[in-house]
């Protein structure tokens, strides 16, 4: 019988129990807000209650998942929105991991617990796994992605660190529990669903590895290397298995969005793109957020290009306006940006603690074996790929070489792995400094010699700069090219009122000189008076992180030369890494109070219901409430229910206004269009089916139709995507002219290629020339004649360059247009019709451009070749109706009534292939892409009801899937724990 000593165990494991209680208390600590009821503010959050508002109400109402969602971009999967997969245990370990507590708190202690686990992981004392595990907490970017709401890339980065440290012991330690962990932690890892940050983790994997595999070959164990390796590989397998579901359903979901291919090869004017974009995002996209290569000294000190981009006034250093050395420059300083990087906007600096930094900086000195170069050479390469369109020669090669990497944005996100690799060489060489103490104290020559070297370096950093100037790129260039842009903003001006008002004569070029550099004078002033207080601020950062420096050598002397216990000297190193840290922390996330309410904090009510209606969402509730008396009853029942503040005592009010339109939402299929906020706001989302949103990831064709007709305002294009309420701030507009959730229309017009369908959703016009000095060039050719599609009438070009006209204005108006010549030689553009009333002659036509055929989607629908071959009619009656009887997210039903003939129904739903099927009766028919980016279906004359169902074949496959790896990884574990660490732990003791 197995007995088990539970006094021993606490009395053997005590170290863990104190640890996860120091994590829960640093954690109340400094999240106490939301331990008394408050919320964090958090931009992403905010718009992700937005994005997966219909999914969650959904869920809630019908107890399935329903993969798809209308409230945003007029419909996409909602794979990387919110999608649960019941046969995935490893979200019950990632709970359990967290305790259950909500962000920020929950993450935070994620954070440490997962460093803790690694630390184990690698046999390093308890103590100094703490001591790693609260520096690795609170560096500057882990907390900052909190704040940001960033929570998916916040629990990815905590997890890789487990998943590390079960690789490392697999080679060191425990090839057995190695692997198995690894397959446990690798499944919760993947959990966290942000791809880019497990993908940037193989990075470290392959320079742990080959230290590995160097490693193997010096003690002739290449054999076990090769185990190992086939073992963890097996482990990765089994997780990536678990997340199946998510992996797979996104890499399909991928293709078709803007960080898949597309199938466009012109710009939105109809010119040429010659930017190969058949996979993957753009070079331009991938980079924008590209780290400088001076910016990379954030790491070890972290106002060196200033913190993050604010006002000066309202940043942290505001009180350094009122010193007496910036008080006379106070308001012009104030008023600029902080932040001097290059990037476009950064929330704070990525800082890891210069404690941490020079710690890992001794491990190259006195950690044992090749791993340590390993790691050092994979936080070099990350550091490299940071700089992004800095370094072009590594990024090109990455992009264009190494596969998968161009699927992922925002490069700087590869520091995160940086993040890890710096605490955990920093406890590295904290266990190698307590395990060989004496032989370090007898030896103590290296230690002074390599500080020395680092503080010189901190020094020379200090009052030498970074060689920008304390300007930022763009900065820089507005100086230099300020007084060229002074004198031409003169030019452009009425030369007479200048001269009156202003006494500047223009034809003066001693006087305008005179102006322009006294206007640069001024700026130049202001700038030195910028540039002063920046360098203060670049200095005191600098002075600072050597005083760190300089505390953490100081223990570390007193360390070897005084005999007293390493806890202490732990505790004492803990203390000041938090300290440099958490100064640094509280300037982007701390419990201030600003009057009465909270700088980060909000009530949870706002939290979960972060949009109140405006009145432009109340005038359209009112009029759908009007005309259904169904939803009307629901919106009464709503009403009559108890409004409180507490949520046990009723529901708050910005409850029941959510309510109420989570009903709207079920019982209606239209669509709203807010300009404001169009693609970087979910705010129309979380009330409404919208044709905008918020995601990374949205399908390419609503990206292209947004970049192609919506800057120019094609109601063709609203009209067919039932777009039947237009929101600007607080008013809306009716559309009368929204064609509904399906018409029937009476003829296609064949594309052959995908540009010219989508150009053909707007109008075309004939340009004819009269006057062959306008002759136009196609290519290399003069032409007389020429068609071309509204958006292409920009770009129109003449034979003869020096000719300038522009053809835009007539696109803007979509009038056909001529441009005459009247008797006296004026030329000008006038409206074809007013032409034809000159019976006169009193004007000589030069150049005609006519309308000679718009988009009419309510009676004609634009297909490609390929679907025109499908579908075989090009013409149809147009008789029949069709109507929506029922909407769900992921079915939807309509009533069909054909007298005769085929006919061929137009939905305004978004095409997508990979999920959505159509039904009449049992019988499948099949689902034609139709006006570029909707849902067309050839239908049989009768009376009827459709159903089209969104309903993916590998998600039930998917969910099996998780279910059995599940399953097995836990069944492995429970074995191999009972059989090593119950029976045969049992079995020792008896023998004893």
């Amino acid at each position: 019988m197995m007995n088990i000593d539970f006094k021993q165990f606490f009395k053997i494991n005590w170290i863990h129990f104190l640890a996860i209680g120091l994590f829960f208390l640093v954690t109340y600590i400094y999240f106490k807000p939301q331990f008394n009821g408050q919320m964090l503010k958090q931009h992403d959050i905010e718009q992700f209650q937005g994005m997966a508002r219909e999914t969650k109400v959904f869920r809630e109402k019908f107890g399935e998942e329903p993969l798809w969602t209308n409230s945003m971009f007029g419909g996409m999967p909602t794979y990387q929105i919110s999608t649960e997969y019941s046969g995935n245990w490893m979200t019950k370990f990632y709970r359990f991991l967290r305790l259950g507590i909500a962000s920020p708190a929950g993450m935070f202690f994620l954070y440490l617990i997962c460093f803790y686990i690694a630390a184990a992981c690698m046999r390093i004392k308890p103590i100094i796994g703490l001591f790693g595990a609260f520096a690795f907490a609170f560096s500057s970017y882990m907390i900052i992605i909190l704040q940001a709401g960033h929570n998916s890339k916040a629990a990815a980065i905590a997890l890789a660190l487990p998943v590390i440290g079960a690789f490392y012991m697999a080679y060191r330690r425990n090839m057995k529990w190695g692997i198995i962990l690894s397959a446990l932690f690798m499944g919760i890892e993947m959990v966290a669903n942000h791809l880019q940050i497990t993908y940037y983790l193989i990075i470290l994997f392959v320079g742990m590895g080959i230290a590995e595999f160097i490693r193997a070959i010096i003690l002739n164990n290449v054999k076990k290397f090769a185990l190992t390796t086939l073992g963890l590989i097996v482990a990765y397998l089994f997780a990536v298995g678990i997340n199946y579901g998510n992996i797979s359903m996104t890499n399909d979901y991928a293709k078709h969005t803007i960080r898949g291919g597309n199938d466009l090869t012109i710009n939105n004017d109809g010119t040429d793109n010659h930017e190969d974009k058949t996979a993957g995002l753009s070079k331009e996209y991938i980079l924008q957020w590209s780290n400088g290569i001076d910016e990379s000294f954030t790491l070890i000190s972290p106002y060196v290009k200033g913190g993050g981009s604010m006002k000066v006034k309202d940043s942290p250093f505001a009180e350094k306006l009122r010193t007496q050395e910036f008080r006379k420059d106070a308001k012009v300083i104030g008023d600029n940006n902080l932040y001097w990087g290059d990037q476009i906007f950064v929330s704070g600096p990525v800082y890891l603690g210069i404690i941490m930094v020079f710690l890992a900086y001794l491990s190259l000195v006195y950690a044992r074996g090749p791993l340590r170069w390993g790691m050092l050479g994979a936080a070099v390469l990350c550091l490299m790929l940071a700089w992004g369109k800095n370094f072009m020669l590594l990024t090109d090669f990455f992009i264009d070489y190494v596969p998968g990497y161009d699927k992922f944005r925002a490069v700087t996100i590869i520091l995160s792995i940086i993040g890890i690799i710096v605490p955990l060489m920093a406890v590295f060489f904290v266990h190698q400094l307590v395990k060989y103490r004496d032989q370090i104290a007898a030896n103590i020559k290296p230690l002074l010699i390599s500080s020395g070297v680092f503080v010189a370096f901190l020094l020379f950093l200090t009052f030498s700069g970074l060689g920008d100037g304390y300007m930022s790129e763009q900065e820089n260039e507005f100086i230099s090219n300020y007084e060229n842009d002074v004198r031409n903003q003169i030019l452009a001006e009425d030369p007479q009122v200048l001269l009156s008002q202003y006494g500047i004569d223009v034809t003066n070029e001693q006087q305008l000189t005179q102006v322009i550099n006294s206007q640069s004078e001024n700026v130049n002033k202001q700038f030195d008076a910028l540039i002063e207080f920046r360098s203060s601020i670049y200095q005191e950062s600098m002075l600072r992180s050597i005083l760190f420096t300089l505390i953490a050598l100081g223990l570390i002397f007193v360390f070897l030369k005084v005999k007293f216990r390493y806890e202490l000297f732990v505790a004492g190193l803990t203390v000041f890494a938090v300290v440099d840290l958490v100064l640094v922390d509280l300037n982007y996330l701390n419990n201030e109070r600003k009057g009465s309410k909270y700088e980060y904090w909000m009530e949870e009510d706002k939290y979960n219901f972060p949009h109140y209606p405006t009145k432009a969402d109340l005038t359209i509730l009112d009029n759908e409430v009007r005309n259904n008396p169904e939803l009307k009853t629901e919106i009464d029942r709503i009403d009559k229910l108890k409004t409180s503040s507490l949520r046990k005592d009723g529901v708050s009010d910005r409850e029941k206004w959510a309510m109420k339109f989570d009903e709207l939402n079920l019982a209606t299929n239209y669509r709203v269009y807010e300009p404001q906020g169009l693609t970087s706001s979910a705010r129309s989302s979380f009330f409404h089916k919208s044709i905008g949103g918020y995601h990374g990831a949205k399908l390419r064709r609503i990206q292209n139709l947004f970049d192609f007709h919506f800057g120019t305002g094609n109601m063709s294009v609203l009209n067919m995507l039932n777009v039947q309420y237009i929101i600007q701030g607080e008013q809306v507009q009716t559309n009368q002219s929204a064609l509904g959730n399906a018409w029937l229309v009476k003829e296609l017009e064949v594309h052959e290629s995908a540009d010219h369908e989508i150009m053909a959703l707007g109008s075309e016009y004939e340009i004819n020339i009269f006057d062959e000095k306008f002759l136009l060039k196609k290519g290399e050719e003069k032409v007389n004649k020429l068609n071309v599609f509204d958006n292409e009438l920009g770009t129109i070009k003449f034979a003869d360059n020096t000719l300038k006209l522009e053809f835009s204005q007539i696109k803007r108006s979509g009038i056909s247009s001529s441009y005459v010549q009247d008797v006296n030689g004026n030329a000008n553009w006038i409206p074809l019709s007013e032409l034809k009333k000159d019976t006169l002659n009193s004007f000589k036509e030069l150049i005609r451009v006519e309308q000679i055929r718009s988009f009419e989607p309510e009676n004609m629908a634009i297909v490609s070749t390929e679907e025109a071959a499908e579908i075989g009619n090009l013409t149809f009656s147009g008789e029949g109706s069709i109507a929506l009887t029922n909407y769900r997210p992921n079915e939807l039903k309509y009533s069909i009534s054909i007298p005769s003939g085929n006919q061929l129904a137009v939905f305004s739903e978004i095409y997508y292939p990979d999920g959505w099927k159509a039904f009449i009766g049992e019988k499948e028919v099949p689902i034609h892409r139709v006006n570029y980016l909707l849902r067309g279906i050839q239908l049989e004359p009768g009376d009827y009801e459709l159903t089209m169902r969104f309903a993916p074949e590998k998600f039930a496959k998917a969910n099996t899937i998780a279910l059995i790896f599940s399953l097995f990884i836990v069944v492995v574990i429970i074995f191999f724990f009972v059989k090593d660490f119950i029976i045969n732990k049992n079995t020792s003791q008896e023998n004893e």
